[in-house]
């Protein structure tokens, strides 16, 4: 089957068979290019005295090595680099993370790469229930952050209606999202309950004033509780519709790697297996876990032509099985947390985004923080809980909760509404 022979938008376009098929052609064209275009890579095959016809299926990839976040930096930033496998005549732009914590990670796209970002979240928004009728407010950031200008190319692949908002004027979106009928609306998921907050006060009822059927949070460690949230706050679930998770990262083009579909429960999301090799691996020793077992996501990435990816670490921690329904793509399980957000507290490994799945699966809830400090002399963690309806019954759930999934007992403080700041993007819930 050649790679134009289907709708590549169609989340349904390939049977198991055929899709496998594709998965193994399009494996062996890349480490081709990866090997004779890319210098990063070229070096990669000849330290291990391999070559690209020496791997010859999906489970054959385990010959090569990892790539970094860190090689990434090293030998990607600024334009490229070794990484690139096209001519810089060729490209057409670049999205990057935000570089806060050092260089920046980089991705190069062609005219191509552009073509397959757009078609790849495009299929995730029909996966999601998205169609030409719905009017979309899109509050991912747009800039250097994948997010925005990702969500809005799809959003018109599909020929959806697309309000580019991005993140800020909340009050105002509230009111734009109420005239123009918005029935669908992306953003972080910390964005979105906050924009539903800001509804309440404005006195905008979510039921009887707005029109969203669907969410498509995203960007973001998440949880069941907090996806069913807003649903609840934003009332879709009253429209048929949900709140459905999107998954990608800038190194692998951007958001459109995964996609929950109405059947995934908010617990899994279907990994585009035509356009990404997923493994999931031992942090610590690198080698593969079994299915259904949690480890580290690592990614090939298929069809990017600027800049492929071999073995990609994304640092993602989740679980990969086969598809129980009728999209044939394995399913990756919601990202439960990333290893470079681990905080080490007295010998504990503690996951933020365990916290989170603990703290918002209670109602009464409005924010929290989460306070680390590792001084020598008298170190203490403390979850600040901002609610209306504080009490020891609760203070004393929280710690039990907390404690079961970090092994480490906390101190719960209560402050009251509006003590903690909100998020129109990324959150960040930790102070250190």
């Amino acid at each position: 089957m050649s790679q134009k022979q289907y709708d590549e938008t169609n989340p349904v376009a390939l049977k198991k068979a055929e899709l496998k098929e594709v998965q193994q052609k399009r494996l062996r064209a890349v480490l081709k290019r990866a090997y004779q275009n890319s210098a990063y890579y070229h070096r990669v095959f000849e330290s291990i005295r391999i070559l690209p016809d020496d791997i010859k299926s999906v489970e054959e990839l385990s010959k090569l090595p990892f790539t970094t976040k860190e090689e990434l930096r090293k030998h990607g930033y600024p334009a490229g680099g070794d990484f690139l496998a096209t001519p810089f005549e060729q490209l057409v732009g670049w999205h990057m993370t935000s570089g806060t914590t050092g260089t920046p990670v980089v991705n190069a796209y062609t005219q191509g790469d552009i073509m397959v970002w757009t078609d790849l979240v495009a299929r995730c928004l029909i996966c999601a229930g998205v169609t030409s009728k719905d009017i979309v407010a899109n509050v991912y950031g747009y800039g250097l952050f994948t997010g925005g200008i990702g969500l809005h190319q799809g959003i018109q692949r599909v020929c959806a209606k697309v309000i580019p908002w991005g993140t800020g004027r909340t009050e105002t979106l509230v009111t734009r999202l109420k005239e123009f009928g918005a029935t669908v609306i992306t953003g972080t998921p910390s964005y979105e309950l906050f924009i539903a907050e800001t509804a309440k006060k404005l006195g905008i009822d979510a039921k009887r004033d707005l029109k969203l059927r669907l969410a498509i949070p995203g960007a973001e460690a998440t949880s069941k509780f907090m996806l069913q949230r807003i649903e609840s706050e934003l009332a879709l679930t009253e429209r048929g519709g949900g709140a459905r998770e999107i998954y990608g990262l800038t190194e692998a083009l951007g958001p459109g790697v995964a996609q929950e579909c109405p059947e995934d429960s908010h617990e899994w999301m279907h990994i585009w297996a035509d356009h990404f090799v997923a493994e999931v691996v031992d942090p610590e020793s690198g080698e593969r876990v079994s299915e259904g077992e949690k480890g580290e996501l690592v990614l090939t990435t298929l069809t990017k032509s600027a800049m492929p990816l071999l073995r990609y670490r994304t640092r993602d921690i989740t679980v990969i099985t086969e598809s129980d329904d009728e999209i044939p793509h394995p399913k990756i399980a919601t990202i439960t947390g990333r290893l470079d957000d681990v905080i080490f507290y007295k010998g504990a490994k503690i996951y933020p985004s365990a916290i989170n799945q603990v703290v918002m699966a209670h109602p009464e809830v409005l924010e929290y923080q989460v306070v680390i400090d590792n001084s020598a002399l008298n170190p203490s963690f403390t979850v600040i809980v901002e609610t209306a309806n504080p009490s020891e019954e609760l203070r004393q759930k929280l710690i039990e909760e907390i404690s079961g999934v970090s092994f480490a007992r906390p101190r719960v403080e209560f402050v009251k509404p509006n003590s903690l700041p909100r998020f129109e993007g990324k959150s960040n819930r930790v102070r250190r």
